[in-house]
Formats: structure tokens, C-alpha cells, sequence
């Protein structure tokens, strides 16, 4: 499981599930392009976009996308 899942909880359901945090984590290393990428380094990506509008409807999207 990503590091970083825990401190995106607007981006998950209350009372995620591990299986919504790896849908999480699948869509936010989809927007970001970095699907081999070790936690670290999505992190450092995620939070340079954090404060974009852009970057959560973009995630939200794609979560929308696999369910």
C-alpha cells in the first residue's frame, strides 16, 4: 500500500477500504504518469499539485473510471 494514501482522505470515502486506497493510488500515479515510481517519489509529485483544482478532479476522474 502507497504511503501517502493516509493523507489524502478528501479523495476517499469515509471508512475507505484498502481497496479504495489502491484505487487511489492507481489513479493518482495515472495522472501523474508515474506508475513504476516508488512512494517518495509520488509523494514529491503529488504534493507539487495538491493545491491544483485541476489535479483532484483529474484523480477523481480516473477513480470513477476503474469502480
Amino acid at each position: 500500500m502507497s504511503c501517502y494514501t493516509r493523507r489524502l482522505g478528501d479523495l476517499l470515502p469515509a471508512n475507505p477500504t484498502g481497496a479504495d486506497k489502491r484505487v487511489l493510488d492507481r489513479a493518482i500515479r495515472r495522472v501523474l504518469g508515474v506508475q513504476d515510481a516508488h512512494c517518495p517519489e509520488v509523494w514529491a509529485k503529488v504534493k507539487e499539485r495538491r493545491g491544483d483544482p485541476t489535479f483532484d478532479a483529474e484523480v477523481r476522474a480516473e477513480m470513477e473510471r476503474e469502480a
